[in-house]
């Protein structure tokens, strides 16, 4: 029997609700299905968020990643579809994947270190660019992974169920980053293929010196957009603006990316990002809180320093 840590369980049951519960119920048996179906041996999990995550042994002594997940509103199959579309080609390689229960087998990346764990902001923000680099496509053209147009639909169907605004997200914030969102993505040029949850925890070190990603949720939009949840994570207590203006920089210049589509996108996508905080748990993230702060400031500032050029 694999034990599962109460925060996750917990997790598990605030997000999925009844659907979670039932999952849980029911997990042993998944994963005696799976041990029996692919001839494999679980390990101990990885750290557990949303998802249950573990390396696993196969028959003949290879090494595989096993990755369970609750089903309900569509992300497995928008992951799996991503995973396909982009084949391996600096992500984690999709072995093998069965719908209806949830479940994916992966390619075990080696040596497997997080990004995470790297103590030097700008080497880990320089690697990422590359990981970035490598994985970025052009936009499939039919396809079910979800587009930043679907994603701005649902950012106004958000105010319209919250008119006065909800928790620390006034009125006033909602809209505007509505009104942001829509001008972005109308003066969208090039569509591609992005990986929708690139931040430090889904980078790891592969063979020869290289970094990969891992666990994608899949998104068509553009380039600009893919780096917000990177500028979100691992943060400082203080100076918050000094490291994303710095990490930003860096993006930029490796990426050629523009630096005043990345501030706004950066505010629009901390403010849904606060917003999913607080529908998945119940109370806002204080550090969110100050990135949109400084996503703001950051803009105000550069729109200073435009003009006065």
């Amino acid at each position: 029997m694999i034990y599962l840590p109460e925060k996750f369980v917990q997790t598990i049951k605030s997000v999925h609700r009844e659907h979670g519960q039932k999952w849980l119920d029911n997990f042993n048996d998944l994963v005696k299905y799976c041990e029996e179906r692919w001839s494999i041996q679980f390990q101990a999990p990885y750290e557990l968020s949303y998802n249950f995550v573990a390396p696993a042994i196969t028959l003949d002594g290879s090494q595989v990643v096993i990755k369970l997940v609750v089903l309900g509103d569509g992300g497995f199959q928008k992951e799996i579809e991503a995973l396909k579309q982009f084949n391996g080609n600096g992500i984690a390689r999709l072995l093998d994947y069965e719908t209806e229960k949830g479940i994916m087998i992966l390619e075990k990346v080696l040596p497997g270190e997080k990004l995470s764990l790297l103590s030097n902001d700008d080497e880990s923000t320089i690697i990422m660019s590359q990981v970035m680099k490598n994985l970025w496509t052009i936009a499939p053209v039919n396809s079910c992974i979800p587009t930043i147009f679907q994603r701005e639909e649902a950012f106004k169907q958000i105010r319209k169920e919250h008119k006065n605004g909800i928790g620390p997200l006034s009125k006033e914030m909602l809209i505007e980053a509505e009104e942001i969102f829509s001008r972005l993505t109308s003066t969208i040029k090039d569509l591609y293929l992005l990986h929708g949850d690139f931040h430090h925890y889904n980078v790891l070190s592969a063979k020869s010196n290289t970094w990969v990603a891992i666990d994608p949720k899949g998104l068509i939009g553009e380039r600009e957009y893919d780096v917000i949840q990177f500028l979100l994570n691992k943060l400082p207590v203080d100076k918050i603006a000094d490291v994303i203006d710095r990490r930003i920089d860096i993006l930029v210049d490796q990426l050629d990316l523009n630096k005043e589509r990345v501030l706004l996108w950066g505010y629009c996508h901390s403010i849904l990002s606060l917003f999913w905080h607080i529908e998945d748990f119940g109370v806002p993230d204080d550090t969110t809180l100050k990135v949109i702060t400084s996503f703001k400031k950051l803009h105000n500032e550069l729109s200073v320093r435009t003009l006065e050029f």
